[in-house]
């Protein structure tokens, strides 16, 4: 997993946003934040998801990665 933090000059709402990947495809998943990476949450991969629940966002995210194992409903602590 390889996650990067887009990189901007000047403080704005860019700098909350996240891509999510792994060494073939480095962003597969797009993740935009309120400021500190508070909801609201927006995922973008094959769909787009816009969320302020934690575990809707990650299952979002865990989806445009690929991965089955965890999806929205799921106890995550």
């Amino acid at each position: 997993m390889i996650i990067e933090r887009l990189a901007v000059a000047h403080a704005n709402d860019d700098d909350n946003v996240y891509y999510l990947g792994d060494a073939a495809i480095l962003d597969r998943v797009q993740l935009d934040t309120g400021p500190d990476g508070q909801p609201p949450f927006l995922v973008e991969a094959d769909d787009r998801v816009v969320t302020s629940d934690v575990a809707e966002a990650v299952a979002a995210a865990s989806r445009g990665l690929g991965s089955g194992d965890v999806d929205f409903g799921d106890d995550l602590t």
